[in-house]
């Protein structure tokens, strides 16, 4: 059997920043990056058009730099993919940043099956941290994917063969381009958690994270040909409605979250497009809270 040691030799991870005008946040990424006690095979930040020093800045800070016209996230994604020469790819947003331990502890938890590795995560915003979340277990994982998605890009460690034999991540998509890509995945392999928040997800008004309207695109290209493509009849029918309705709640919890209009509109709108009180029945209290909120002023939210 191989000691800790010899698995993190065999292991060569190729790290993905996809980079956009983000000149301001490289250097903390970046840190958390090179602080890494498994130390990476390469660090690949994608510059996606940036009009700002972004690319400039990762070179003096020791990254490869792959430059392209803009394309979007996915197409940074996938650029970043082709150029790795590692086995495994370690996504990394460049608003966020990683625990030193944290490839560490992935590259320890693969088998020969394994296609992806996740954490949990540490949201943020500027006004501190929020409650920590615990990565769910890869079972409880892969039921869920279906009508919403648990796994923060960030947190993610492919298997780069793998990920190229998919497809890669769905280009033109506005968000979701991530959750197409797990659930394309689950076929292919076998899913790992390290359920410690190891890695800082920062959540700031510009953010895709912060925009129910933009998640809620995002999910419409990819709904019937990622999300509902083994479904058929009455039940592709059914699907869809349980999605819609689990993802405008999501996007009621975006809003309130981040002090946007519209969350009693979405929650109304989730609660016709699955009116059961048997599917993810807090939906009707997120209802009568989000409605207080609205009458009498926020209030702490209730889940």
């Amino acid at each position: 059997m191989k000691n800790d040691a010899q698995i993190d030799a065999d292991v060569k991870i190729s790290v993905i920043i996809p980079a956009y005008n983000v000149e301001q946040f490289l250097p903390g990424c970046l840190a958390s990056v090179f602080a890494q006690t498994l130390k990476p095979h390469e660090v690949i930040v994608v510059d996606d058009g940036s009009t700002d020093g972004t690319a400039q800045l990762a070179e003096k800070l020791g990254a490869t730099v792959v430059r392209q016209a803009n394309g979007g996230i996915a197409a940074a994604r996938n650029a970043g993919a082709r150029r790795a020469s590692g086995e495994w790819i370690a996504l990394l947003d460049a608003d966020d940043t990683w625990e030193p331990e944290k490839l560490a502890l992935q590259a320890a938890a693969i088998r020969p099956d394994t296609i992806l590795v996740y954490t949990g995560i540490q949201p943020f915003d500027d006004q501190g941290d929020r409650t920590a979340q615990y990565a769910a277990d890869p079972l409880s994982v892969r039921k869920h994917l279906r009508y919403c998605n648990p796994i923060t890009p960030s947190t993610v460690m492919l298997r780069r063969r793998t990920v190229l034999a998919a497809g890669g991540f769905r280009e033109g998509a506005p968000t979701c381009e991530d959750w197409g890509m797990w659930v394309r995945l689950m076929p292919l392999g076998s899913f790992a958690a390290i359920p410690e928040p190891l890695t800082s997800y920062y959540i700031h008004p510009k953010s895709i994270s912060a925009s129910p309207e933009k998640m809620l695109a995002g999910l419409r290209v990819i709904m019937e040909p990622t999300l509902l493509s083994d479904c058929h009849g009455i039940d592709r029918w059914l699907w869809r409605r349980r999605i819609w309705a689990t993802q405008l709640l999501s996007a009621a919890y975006i809003a309130r979250e981040n002090d946007l209009e519209g969350e009693v509109g979405y929650i109304v709108r989730s609660l016709l497009a699955w009116p059961s009180p048997f599917w993810q029945p807090e939906r009707f209290r997120v209802f009568v809270v989000s409605l207080r909120n609205k009458l009498f002023g926020k209030a702490r939210r209730v889940s």
